[in-house]
């Protein structure tokens, strides 16, 4: 009995060694899967425990909410108890990051603008730049800690990213959506100029901020010794969590972009949305370069760089501006290929390291 047991642990130890190393292609798998099957991550995004009022705003407590939740919280449980007091220590990499993060993609937006100017349909144009406006709005996506962490990069520093973007989105995100509106033109701009007055305070700070910190607790209460027990269990309990979470998101997301097909808008969509991913994964490299950190801190500037929360992007867009559904696909196909971006800087341009 207990060898078959030892066995049945070893299959399983081979079969999360096996994801691990082909991660990339399980990462295409689960959108293959969504495009082919949705209904099931449809009706699982769907689940919900409920939902409480917070601050007079209502949040529901969806199977997607926790997921997130317990995504963060294993995250900020693979910080070392030594490293919290550098979450917002590391000056010289988190501040030319944040303001990275903030100004290159406002400049792309307004190079592709003015470059897409002679296009033959404006209100391509518009939808465009309206749904990738909102998408750099947002807030460093928390899902970059567990890509970091699986990578080996520098827990702190991409904690801090995450937590200290959060807190600055208020302003930040206003403030994007305002150069955003000024991009554009009628019911565009005051779209986005209506979307910089209401806040997302409560889910980010229920889904990123409050998880993150709960973990880091947890792992200065449990000590090296228990934490040392629970370690081997974090990478493949995030990439298990990332592949349902990614099966889920895109399981809503595919289908609509199906239904809404149109050839030279989609393509349009796909080169603006890809150059703007990949210059801003890449940035994060290159600032790590030129600021000459370590590769750890590095990998932490490529994800945090490069990956933003459009979950709330995307929520917001569908409340927002029901008036403009051309202008949730960027998002839709912005979100697609941040992860699969993000699957191939873990897979083949990032050095492995082991976690910390």
């Amino acid at each position: 009995m207990e060898k078959r047991e030892y066995l049945g642990l070893q299959g399983v130890g081979r079969l999360l060694d096996w994801l691990h190393r082909h991660f990339f292609w399980a990462l295409l798998a689960a959108h293959g899967l969504a495009a082919i099957a949705p209904n099931l991550g449809q009706r699982l995004r769907g689940l919900t425990l409920g939902s409480v009022s917070i601050l007079g705003e209502p949040f529901s407590l969806s199977l997607p909410v926790l997921l997130l939740f317990l995504l963060l919280w294993n995250s900020g449980f693979g910080v070392p108890g030594g490293q919290l007091a550098a979450l917002f220590r590391n000056l010289r990499a988190l501040i030319p990051a944040l303001l990275a993060n903030f100004l290159i993609p406002l400049l792309f937006l307004a190079g592709l603008r003015t470059l897409l100017g002679p296009w033959h349909n404006p209100e391509e144009v518009e939808n465009l730049v309206m749904g990738l406006g909102l998408v750099v709005a947002m807030p460093i996506a928390g899902a970059s800690a567990a890509w970091c962490q699986n990578a080996g990069g520098d827990m702190a520093l991409s904690l801090g990213l995450v937590l200290t973007s959060t807190l600055l989105s208020p302003l930040s995100g206003s403030l994007s959506l305002h150069a955003v509106a000024s991009m554009v033109g009628g019911d565009y701009a005051e779209d986005l100029r209506e979307m910089a007055g209401r806040g997302m305070g409560v889910f980010l700070v229920i889904c990123v901020i409050l998880p993150s910190l709960l973990g880091i607790l947890a792992r200065r209460r449990a000590g090296d010794a228990l934490f040392a027990r629970f370690r081997p269990a974090l990478r493949p309990a995030n990439e298990l969590i990332l592949l349902w979470l990614i099966y889920m998101n895109a399981a809503a997301a595919l289908p609509y972009a199906f239904r809404h097909f149109d050839g030279d808008f989609l393509a349009m969509l796909l080169i603006g949305s890809g150059i703007l991913c990949l210059l801003r994964f890449q940035s994060g490299d290159w600032l790590g370069r030129l600021l000459k950190t370590s590769v750890p801190e590095r990998t932490a500037l490529v994800y945090g760089l490069g990956m933003n929360n459009n979950g709330s992007g995307l929520v917001l867009a569908t409340v927002a501006v029901p008036d403009h559904p051309l202008a949730i696909l960027p998002i839709v196909f912005y979100t697609l290929l941040q992860q699969v971006t993000a699957a191939w800087y873990y897979s083949y341009r990032l050095p492995r390291r082991e976690q910390r």
